[in-house]
């Protein structure tokens, strides 16, 4: 082998080093933006979930909370505020039948879903919300299977 191809070949062999070290820090830089881009997402959820549960009365998981009992002003927006969570929920289930978030996250959200769902503030507001807006099908029929206490398959 003459001296070119000595040089030609370490040349090679540099650039091949080169593109292995490239793609080293590109593979590590997108793994850290999407684990950024998870945090965001996560954050843009939970921002939504804390607007919603601010506006709701204080008192809204209390067992006496009567929501037919509140004045029409006060009425409207929570009932506002409560299709908003809903439409959330149904965002977020969406997110897990579609493989989009990690079961961890899932089930925090599920057990969040369900605890609220014991409420019967919520569970009003559901039944009226269920007549009012539309909410595709089965998402409806995991949150009626979670009002009548069955555990939904998923």
């Amino acid at each position: 082998m003459s001296a070119a191809d000595w040089i030609q070949t370490i040349g090679i062999f540099i650039a091949f080093i080169g593109i292995l070290v490239a793609i080293y820090f590109n593979k590590k830089q997108l793994k850290e933006l999407n684990r950024h881009l998870r945090l965001q997402f996560f954050a843009d959820y939970t921002k939504r979930f804390q607007e919603v549960m601010l506006n709701l009365p204080e008192n809204i998981m209390d067992n006496d909370f009567d929501i037919d009992g509140l004045n029409q002003e006060d009425y409207s927006k929570t009932m506002r505020y409560l299709r908003s969570y809903f439409d959330l929920c149904s965002e977020e289930f969406d997110l897990w039948k579609s493989g989009n978030i990690e079961r961890r996250i899932w089930m925090n959200w599920e057990e969040g879903i369900r605890s609220k769902m014991s409420n019967k503030a919520f569970v009003y507001a559901w039944k009226k919300s269920n007549y009012d807006s539309y909410y595709y099908p089965e998402f409806s029929k995991w949150m009626n299977q979670i009002i009548e206490g069955n555990k939904p398959n998923n």
